[in-house]
């Protein structure tokens, strides 16, 4: 009986593997972006920020070169011991917070109750330490017009080589980008929010109860938005760049916020995903399903490089062949090459390729710290003064 459990779980991980990389193969397409739009709706522009004066000011200069001008821009400062306000304030309309729950769901939630969204206002929610090219609001507006509810822009990187580790998160989100958010936007599923570089209509926040309260708000709110009727659009041409953590300490902080949210998403949402997927007869929340419960795509490759070492070494009936191992290995380790070709992602950093494998051993200390954090970790920002 052990035996025929143990090699489910093989059959159910290598299943999960080859689902992943046949549903990557619809992110080789580059879609074609909506046509200019006739109508300006208002943006709203809102920005949360707690101790961000390094780094606000470049997005606010980003802000004013913008070709799209119908929008207002709100910093809301969350309990700032720094300058945030000061500079903020001289630009653009701040809502300054002194107390309340942490996270960013928490801190949007307070904004938006005070100021509510006009009828036909979209609201754009960007990070401090983002950069923002020229054409972003006009490219969300084109893409309202053309009949998007809710639009996610390319997540890039904006410190690729601060440090091995910056550069191993960079190739991680480039790969992801394509392989996961751009073949569910061609398959017509509905992409992952990214936390930033997020513009959706009031119509579709109202629908899925506004933001949450988990420690990832935005899979919290994707979940929601899904189960409501809508569709996350990802926006592959038009990119936002933010800053990764340069320091594994930093780095493991984030990303056991980021596990532990996604557990408790997947716990709260996972079944009432699975249950749309067989009443609405449709496949997109069981994918979503099975997003949020999953390990990530990078600890997967390397648990079965483990298992076809070890079966290869000492073979044994409770493990399927080292072969089959070997082969999903591979497969896992050299597929996102050509997709980061296809991108012209730069030869200096496809030879540090090998990096990714950093986030597959990160991945075992992350699970154990999600497992005892509790509250919200707010991630440093140091600014890069050539970005």
């Amino acid at each position: 009986m052990l035996r025929v459990l143990a090699l489910a779980a093989e059959v159910l991980v290598l299943a999960l593997i080859g689902y992943n990389l046949v549903v990557a193969l619809w992110g080789w397409r580059n879609p074609v972006p909506a046509a200019p739009a006739a109508v300006r709706p208002r943006l709203r522009v809102v920005i949360p920020a707690h101790n961000e004066a390094g780094v606000v000011g470049r997005l606010l200069d980003d802000l004013d070169a913008q070709t799209y001008e119908n929008c207002t821009v709100w910093v809301v400062a969350d309990r700032c011991s720094d300058q945030t306000v000061e500079l903020a304030a001289d630009r653009v309309s701040v809502d300054e917070r002194r107390d309340g729950p942490e996270g960013k769901g928490a801190v949007l939630s307070w904004h938006l109750d005070r100021h509510p969204l006009e009828p036909g206002e979209a609201l754009v929610v960007l990070d401090a330490d983002n950069r923002v090219p020229p054409e972003l609001l006009a490219r969300f507006v084109d893409e309202l017009a053309a009949g998007g509810a809710v639009l996610q822009a390319y997540l890039d990187v904006s410190n690729p080589d601060a440090s091995q580790l910056a550069t191993a998160s960079a190739l991680s989100y480039w790969a992801s980008n394509r392989m996961v958010q751009l073949a569910r936007r061609n398959l017509g599923w509905s992409s992952d929010l990214g936390g930033t570089g997020t513009c959706l209509t009031s119509e579709a926040l109202a629908a899925a109860g506004g933001f949450g309260s988990s420690s990832t708000e935005d899979q919290e709110l994707a979940a929601r938005l899904v189960l409501a009727g809508y569709r996350v659009v990802w926006l592959h041409d038009v990119r936002i760049r933010d800053e990764k953590p340069a320091s594994l300490g930093v780095a493991v902080r984030q990303r056991a916020r980021w596990a532990g949210g996604k557990q408790k998403v997947a716990r709260n949402f996972g079944p009432a995903l699975v249950r749309r997927a067989v009443t609405g007869r449709t496949f997109e929340p069981l994918d979503l399903a099975v997003r949020l419960a999953q390990p990530s795509r990078t600890f997967l490759a390397l648990l079965s490089g483990i298992l076809a070492v070890v079966a290869g070494l000492a073979p044994s009936p409770y493990l399927l062949p080292w072969w089959l191992w070997a082969g999903a290995a591979a497969l896992q380790v050299l597929a996102p090459l050509p997709f980061l070709a296809r991108d012209g992602i730069p030869g200096r950093y496809l030879w540090r390729y090998p990096l990714l494998a950093v986030f597959g051993l990160l991945w075992v200390p992350v699970r154990l710290l999600a497992g005892f954090r509790r509250g919200w970790y707010h991630t440093p920002h140091e600014g890069d003064p050539d970005s």
